[in-house]
């Protein structure tokens, strides 16, 4: 009898164990298999407006800039990327003339162009068309005002040691683990992302991190070193 308690024992013992083993093997397989299936997340898709290049021209009157830029549409800081319209924006200080202004250009063998809206707030005149000069170095534009008529070159603020807005991006990304971690699940970026080329004297990105909550973080950085020069949040 003592015999069979003893085998009864040692047979619960290896079946306790056992059944252990099948526990923590499927727990593994099971963890395996949910790393395996969550997908790296590219920040990038979830980047709702882009500013990727500016171009400038000045001359005695005038002082032109022009933005290329990539923006959602509704246009809404609500965490929330939606798609987005690509665009050619430009702007025309005209030393406070009021007059009707007419902006032609062109570009890769088209031309674009027609009459400028004057915008009372900034004082000065605007005009946008649907069109990619993310990678024009100088662009010549055409500026009318009424009888008088002048020619601006505007060259783009980037050379070649420039970063990339991708390139940017991830800089910000390997900084910041803590926060961009706490925004991704396995389902993707709780969030939208502003990135903005800049120019004042010198070339400069601002990336905003803005969240479901309406909450942001954003980064001042030196476009070409990818130096993070301030922080803010809001």
């Amino acid at each position: 009898m003592d015999g069979f308690f003893f085998i009864f024992r040692s047979h619960k013992r290896h079946l306790k164990a056992f059944s252990l083993f099948f526990v923590l093997f499927f727990l593994l397989v099971f963890v395996a298999f949910g790393s395996g299936c969550q997908k790296a997340v590219n920040y990038f898709d979830y980047v709702s407006e882009l500013r990727n290049n500016i171009l400038l021209a000045s001359d005695e009157t005038f002082s032109l800039r022009v933005h290329s830029v990539e923006r959602e549409i509704p246009y809404l800081a609500d965490g929330i990327p939606k798609e987005k319209t690509t665009l050619t924006e430009v702007r025309l200080d005209a030393d406070g003339q009021k007059s009707q202004c007419t902006i032609e250009f062109s570009y890769n063998g088209k031309t674009y162009g027609g009459e400028a809206s004057y915008d009372n707030v900034k004082s000065e005149y605007f005009y946008s068309c649907s069109l990619d000069t993310s990678k024009a170095k100088e662009i010549l534009f055409k500026i009318r005002f009424d009888d008088t008529v002048c020619e601006l070159n505007a060259k783009s603020v980037l050379d070649e040691n420039a970063l990339s807005p991708k390139k940017v991006l991830s800089l910000v990304q390997v900084e910041e683990k803590q926060l961009f971690s706490a925004l991704t699940d396995k389902y993707g970026f709780k969030g939208e992302i502003y990135l903005r080329l800049l120019y004042e004297d010198a070339p400069y990105y601002y990336v905003g991190i803005v969240s479901r909550e309406k909450k942001t973080v954003a980064f001042l950085l030196n476009a070409k070193t990818g130096k993070i020069l301030a922080r803010r949040e809001a």
